[in-house]
């Protein structure tokens, strides 16, 4: 739990839309029931799979509890979903199939490292003002090439509502308030810029011999310092969101239900 990378993953990184949570039959054996329920399991699991969409039946009402405070299944499924659905793009040229079970507990850990980072932000008085979210959403949708107006559309399209996209940037715009307090500015050296160039002109040339296609031209290093300035503090950023969660985690009461 980016501006980071979050403006554009908006939807994927601490989304909360609500769904339905399924009951399960209590009529049956348990080791039946089990059985019954692994076989049906994998039925769903294939058939969902090819809807680009993962089975869900069996996640928790409460999925996670962080000093008291719950998340649940509805939480937790469109973020679920919004990974998988990135995961088997990546299977399908990979090769590999999406490890559901590991996606889950990485989907959760996420979630709980947000809550987490919110708790302190609200513990810190750290408030964030309606000008900040609208600037913050006219980012997102910069950074998407759309207007907000498209930005929200596309955003509805994903079950999330202006009110829930308002809310998410909030909860995101706290918490890099937060960072930004407990560590304060992050600064970029020239050599950190120097290594992000090199790196982009890497990255340019294998992709390009991946696609059997002659590297364009990186432009220079000049040109390109503003951007790779901003991506550089926005990867220091990602680096101490992630320890500071840890630490939050390490003094934190937290149960995991999946």
């Amino acid at each position: 739990m980016q501006k980071s990378k979050w403006l554009l993953g908006l939807a994927l990184s601490v989304s909360v839309v609500a769904f339905a949570a399924c009951g399960s039959p209590e009529d049956k054996p348990a080791e039946e029931k089990t059985s019954a329920a692994a076989e049906q399991g994998q039925g769903k699991d294939q058939a969902q799979a090819q809807n680009g969409k993962p089975n869900t039946d069996g996640i928790p009402n409460v999925v996670a509890e962080v000093n008291g405070e719950k998340i649940t299944k509805d939480d937790f499924v469109p973020l679920y979903e919004t990974q998988y659905q990135q995961m088997q793009m990546q299977s399908q040229q990979s090769g590999q199939q999406v490890d559901e079970k590991k996606l889950k507990t990485q989907t959760a850990e996420n979630l709980v490292s947000t809550e987490l980072l919110s708790q302190e932000a609200d513990e810190r008085g750290i408030k964030v003002t309606d000008k900040d979210i609208d600037k913050a959403l006219g980012e997102s949708a910069k950074s998407s090439q759309m207007s907000k107006k498209d930005f929200l559309a596309a955003m509805k399209k994903q079950g999330m509502d202006e009110k829930k996209v308002h809310s998410e940037l909030k909860t995101q715009l706290s918490i890099e308030d937060l960072i930004k307090d407990e560590y304060g500015e992050f600064k970029v050296s020239g050599e950190e810029i120097g290594q992000a160039y090199q790196q982009a002109k890497t990255q340019q040339e294998q992709m390009a011999q991946q696609g059997g296609q002659q590297a364009q031209e990186v432009p220079p290093l000049e040109e390109m310092r503003p951007q790779l300035e901003k991506q550089v503090k926005s990867q220091k950023s990602t680096q101490a969101t992630q320890k500071y969660a840890k630490k939050l985690r390490e003094k934190g009461d937290v149960t995991i239900n999946l």
